[in-house]
């Protein structure tokens, strides 16, 4: 990832974080650790401030170390097994042709060593952010989940009988998920929110009253299945529903 020759970039997520205090609060005060990864220096562009509230570490460790301190915290037994699948997904990933790497989704799910010594299970989903104009992956972007109750929730019904466990066993089909749409309209609410309008705001710019504002946002969180203004704009990021310009 390091070794190769990186061309120019269309947009420095550094100066953007900069520029956008208001979405940078927002995702500090999410439920998730949401990351941007430079890889060509293996290096975080942004890293939430909420690191410590939810996975227990300072975020100092990681913005001094980059991506290198996750082998400090990630379980012993787990190291070897997600830096193999992170290779083996990554290898897929670059065979893909340019176009189509933004498009890809990567989830991995492993165990953290907590400072108290407790045993964190972590969800990690992420996505190219950004290609240089080689088509090069330059910028990943992820959200990094507390899964542990779901884990053990998952356990109790894997050991409640046949029918759970041909469910965890993958012998039943899950519910096809729908597929989140967007209209025109509520894309433009969900990028200006992004861009810290308020209702009020968002009314004005739009020239549509605040109430029609409020209902489109109810619909865009119910859409989504967000709990909070956080949740959404998390989603939308992740899913690529906005762009960064």
């Amino acid at each position: 990832m390091l070794n190769q020759p990186y061309g120019q970039v269309q947009i420095s997520y550094e100066n953007y974080i900069r520029e956008n205090p208001t979405l940078v609060n927002i995702l500090n005060n999410g439920p998730c650790v949401t990351w941007i990864l430079d890889m060509r220096t293996l290096q975080f562009s942004f890293l939430s401030n909420n690191v410590k509230d939810i996975l227990g570490y300072d975020n100092k460790n990681f913005e001094e170390q980059g991506l290198a301190y996750f082998n400090q915290i990630v379980h012993p037994d787990d190291v070897a097994p997600t830096w193999q699948l992170v290779m083996k997904k990554w290898e897929c990933l670059m065979a893909l042709p340019p176009y189509q790497r933004t498009a890809e989704k990567m989830n991995i799910s492993y165990r953290i060593i907590q400072p108290n010594g407790n045993i964190m299970q972590v969800l990690e989903q992420s996505s190219v952010l950004q290609l240089d104009d080689r088509g090069h992956v330059t910028h990943v972007m992820g959200v990094c989940s507390d899964i542990s109750l779901l884990e053990k929730l998952e356990n109790k019904i894997a050991a409640n009988g046949p029918v759970a466990e041909k469910i965890m066993a993958g012998k039943v089909p899950a519910d096809p998920v729908n597929q989140v749409i967007l209209s025109k309209r509520e894309l433009q609410i969900v990028k200006l929110i992004a861009a810290g309008y308020k209702s009020r705001d968002i009314a004005q710019e739009l020239f549509i009253s605040f109430h029609t504002v409020n209902t489109h946002r109810q619909k865009i969180i119910e859409k989504t299945n967000s709990k909070n203004t956080s949740e959404l704009i998390q989603y939308v990021m992740t899913q690529k529903l906005i762009d960064f310009e």
